[in-house]
């Protein structure tokens, strides 16, 4: 099931996970001085905060198994977003294709949840498990990731 909907999702956004391939030089560089604890596993580029340019959205894995999504901005910080099972399923999607996600997920019949997305910057979206998978986008008010979405398949 996680298989169709991750089809379904990856054909609806051009800025889906960029897993299987190379990390860029920029990405390699931040994840280096973040001393992130595990290889980037997958990741996807993204504005997320306004005026922060040069972002990441990644999968870090564990060498114990599973691992977990952060935000690494081009300044340095780094912002846990959740964790995963097993293996990365990322996405970062624009407000518009977030808003046609969540259209997409209430007319499946299959995928249960919704995605909300608030402001005008990306949407990172991320299995958590083979069935659950969480939104979050950058609250400017909150100075925090929030949730903005989930669905279950």
């Amino acid at each position: 099931m996680k298989c169709a909907v991750t089809l379904f999702v990856l054909g609806l956004a051009a800025a889906s996970t960029a897993a299987a391939q190379e990390v860029p030089s920029e990405l390699a560089a931040l994840a280096a001085k973040a001393r992130l604890n595990g290889p980037v596993a997958a990741w996807c580029r993204g504005d997320f905060r306004p005026g922060h340019p040069g972002a990441f959205a990644a999968a870090v894995t564990s060498a114990a198994g599973g691992g977990r999504y952060v935000v690494l901005d081009a300044d340095g910080t780094v912002t846990e977003l959740g964790s995963f099972i097993r293996g990365p399923d990322l996405s970062c999607y624009s407000r518009a294709q977030a808003e046609k996600l969540d259209v997409t997920i209430s007319e499946s019949g299959i995928v249960h949840g919704h995605v909300a997305p608030r402001w005008n910057t990306m949407v990172v979206c991320a299995f958590l498990d083979d069935t659950t998978a969480a939104c979050w986008q950058y609250s400017p008010a909150e100075r925090a990731f929030v949730k903005v979405g989930e669905w279950v398949t």
